[in-house]
């Protein structure tokens, strides 16, 4: 796949897999990891990548409700996707904003 067709995800991973000095940029400090590939981050996001381990299991755990008398509500604060047994948490709206926002800034490549 050429570099002008990678979405932002493909583009990292494949940086963060041939590049160690990226990889442990971008978990150390993943600002500037992104900044060198083009992608500029809202100052009021703050950005946590892991690099997956082949035996650790990851849980991301959805931030309770702002009001506690909307607790009961929490799963209306974000998208769930699930697929049998198989779900996953999606983020607030205002992240898929942010993040819709780096993938546009990103637009495949040229950016090294």
């Amino acid at each position: 796949m050429s570099q002008e067709k990678q979405t932002l995800e493909r583009a990292l991973t494949a940086r963060a897999w041939h590049d160690p000095d990226f990889a442990r940029l971008l978990e150390s400090d993943p600002r500037s990891a992104l900044a060198a590939m083009g992608v500029e981050v809202s100052d009021n996001v703050k950005i946590d990548i892991r690099m997956q381990r082949r035996d650790t299991l990851y849980f991301v755990i959805p931030p309770l409700a702002e009001r506690r008398e909307d607790a009961e509500r929490v799963l209306n604060q974000m998208d769930m996707w699930q697929s049998g047994d198989l779900f996953c948490w999606i983020m607030p709206q205002a992240l898929k904003l942010e993040l819709l926002r780096m993938r546009q800034g990103y637009r495949g490549g040229g950016h090294e």
